[in-house]
């Protein structure tokens, strides 16, 4: 009888055996598992779909991003609460009764909110209380940042943060150079407060339609505007000093000089303008406050003919008057070391080929001697590289406006506070026997510079003490004719950019940014409508853009330090070199759809001569080379175009956003 029990006893556990190998469920599902799990801590099946589970499980609770999926069942919707929860600083907060009520009515207010003073705030606002755009924290354009360090606190694009815990809540640097910071378009958790609207969308296109513009260059023009730019009434055209300064002059026939009113009787690119008597008695010029209708980039290109080329064999045609012009201009963009000897650098066909078909981030070594028209604006007190500049004859000197006059930065230097050091090829060590070190006696800004608002016009000429004697390292570029504007300007050709600016985008320029030597990088011009497509600054006819786009496997970008410096091209029929563009500006380095911003050198010097009236000298035009003269007028007062010092003024250059 005792082996019955026995057998009874193994029967049932191979039962059990058998039952459990054929179970096609013996491990569930982790997510099952975790709502079993859960399920039991909340004491109820249904307790999962209750509103209160949020309530306890991400307010009074900590929940983590699985926990939070589990309660809202739903990717989207959980995506949506969890950013929310982030910028609610709700995995962060110590859970006591304050914070708890604080937190319910953050996750609870509809868009956007802060708690207490928004310290942890992670949302995705990126706009002012009065509307203004924020600037990009890695930025240093329109404002540098030096307050802190907006890479160590990785502060994400231009979204509002409070790094330095202000009262005022989450806040960015915007986009206005006339408005440093602002407070954030966010209202605190749980408060009531009526925002303004947000600013509407506003196609790129539509930005660039004006109903009120003057076409051409405004000689059409017969309005009775009588005041200059510069606040000065405009003297008659018929008042006798006038007159005897318009002598001789090629006006148009058809614009009638009438009383006093701004008009623009030469075709002066930069539109209507008019004689002034300044309190000294001086007599000059100002442009009148008329705004002119864009022109696109490619409107020297001929639709008939096509992408003429001229070949210009023989001697370089003159231009320019060398008593003020300074010598440099028949020998110009023909290095001593290269071309004169018919040598190519190791670059050079890059450029040819792109024709037929950053601040340098991602560039490389320049050859020695290979950019002999470079120039480095150094700053006498402390000693610091400012911005790179460009050589266009014996006595003058091409850079940006906004190396020399940017007051967001604090910015206005004088002839005191500038010198120019030329044939360099070290950034930082001085080359002896093979550069020169040079004083300047005079700064000219175009009177058109707009550093209020997109850096329009950003262009100024230096001119040295002493004419310096050309070198196998210090030699002129050309600039751009018309017929190199209408062959070379168009997209995807190629450009050279050189300067010492920064290697990579950072907070600072220490030295582990910086280049020992002159850096180089070929970047292609972009086609007008994507430059004017990637960002949010009114882009104009006096700019054009370059880089690569962000599909493309190649990179580079001009970088902070490097403005001012020249973008040059190779001109194919008379192998010159050409001055096509000053490096002014961009929002970062080298950034995905992102592109650097250049002055459009020819379109912004115009065809009209630019002149200095304490010299009754013409000093620089750009020439238009299918007329046989192209001297005109355009007579600009040097003291109003010196730069003047502003007591406790100081700063660098500007980086490159």
């Amino acid at each position: 009888m005792g082996a019955k029990p026995a057998l009874l006893l193994l029967s049932l556990l191979l039962g059990q055996v058998l039952q459990l190998t054929l179970c096609h469920n013996v491990f569930i599902e982790n997510k099952e598992a975790s709502q079993i799990i859960r399920a039991k801590r909340a004491n109820g099946r249904l307790e999962e779909f209750k509103p209160g589970n949020l309530e306890r499980e991400c307010v009074e609770e900590i929940c983590d991003h699985e926990e939070a999926r589990e309660v809202f069942e739903r990717v989207d919707a959980t995506d949506i609460f969890w950013a929310k929860y982030l910028g609610c600083e709700g995995t962060k907060l110590f859970r006591t009764p304050e914070h708890i009520r604080s937190l319910r009515a953050c996750v609870k207010t509809e868009g956007d909110c802060f708690i207490h003073v928004g310290e942890h705030y992670a949302g995705r606002v990126s706009v002012t209380k009065s509307g203004k755009s924020c600037q990009y924290w890695k930025s240093n354009f329109p404002h540098r940042i030096h307050e802190f360090n907006v890479t160590q606190l990785k502060l994400p694009e231009n979204f509002c943060r409070n790094p330095d815990k202000s009262s005022e809540g989450p806040w960015c640097f915007t986009r206005d150079p006339m408005v440093r910071r602002e407070s954030c378009s966010l209202p605190k958790c749980g408060e009531t407060v009526v925002l303004p609207p947000p600013p509407p969308t506003v196609k790129a296109e539509q930005r660039y339609v004006k109903s009120k513009c003057l076409a051409g260059n405004g000689e059409t023009y017969t309005g009775n505007l009588s005041v200059s730019m510069g606040g000065r009434t405009c003297m008659q055209w018929s008042a006798p000093e006038v007159q005897a300064l318009i002598k001789g002059k090629e006006f148009l026939p058809q614009v009638q000089l009438i009383k006093n009113h701004c008009r623009n009787p030469d075709g002066d690119m930069e539109g209507p303008w008019c004689y002034v008597k300044e309190a000294g008695g001086n007599i000059t010029i100002d442009y009148c406050d008329l705004e002119m209708c864009d022109a696109p980039l490619d409107k020297f290109v001929e639709e008939t003919s096509g992408r003429e080329r001229t070949t210009l064999d023989g001697k370089r045609k003159a231009f320019f008057s060398p008593r003020s012009f300074g010598n440099g201009e028949q020998e110009c963009g023909v290095r001593p070391l290269f071309e004169k000897i018919s040598k190519e650098d190791k670059k050079e066909k890059d450029l040819l080929l792109s024709y037929t078909g950053s601040r340098i981030v991602g560039g490389e070594e320049a050859e020695i001697a290979s950019a002999p028209w470079q120039v480095m604006l150094y700053k006498r007190s402390p000693q610091e590289l400012l911005c790179g500049a460009s050589l266009i004859s014996d006595e003058w000197i091409l850079t940006a406006a906004h190396c020399i006059l940017y007051p967001p930065w604090n910015k206005n230097f004088t002839i005191n506070d500038i010198i120019v050091r030329l044939g360099k090829h070290s950034r930082t060590k001085y080359e002896r026997g093979i550069e020169k070190i040079v004083a300047i006696d005079e700064i000219i800004v175009h009177p058109k510079y707009n550093w209020k608002e997109n850096l329009n016009r950003d262009i100024a000429l230096l001119h040295m003490k002493k004419p310096v004697v050309f070198t196998n390292e210090i030699h002129p570029v050309c600039l751009p004719t018309k017929s190199i504007a209408k062959n070379l300007m168009f997209a995807g050709f190629k450009g050279r950019v050189t300067g010492w600016g920064n290697l990579r985008e950072s907070w600072t320029s220490n030295p582990t940014n910086l280049p020992t030597v002159l850096q180089q990088i070929h970047l292609p011009i972009v086609d007008q409508s994507i430059c004017r497509n990637s960002t949010s600054v009114i882009i104009t006819d006096n700019m054009f853009c370059a880089g690569y786009l962000p599909d493309e496997t190649k990179r580079g970008d001009a970088c902070e330090g490097d403005s001012g410096g020249p973008f040059v091209m190779k001109s194919p029929t008379d192998k010159r070199w050409y001055q096509i563009g000053i490096v002014s500006w961009g929002e970062g380095c080298d950034r995905d759809g992102k592109y650097g911003f250049y002055t459009h050198l020819f379109q912004t010097l115009g065809n009209p001569t630019l002149s200095v009236q304490s010299r009754s000298l013409d000093v620089l035009t750009t020439p238009d080379d299918d007329k046989e003269s192209n001297v005109t007028r355009l007579t600009l007062n040097p003291s109003t175009l010196k730069v003047r010092r502003t007591a406790g003024m100081s700063g660098c250059c500007l980086a490159e956003e």
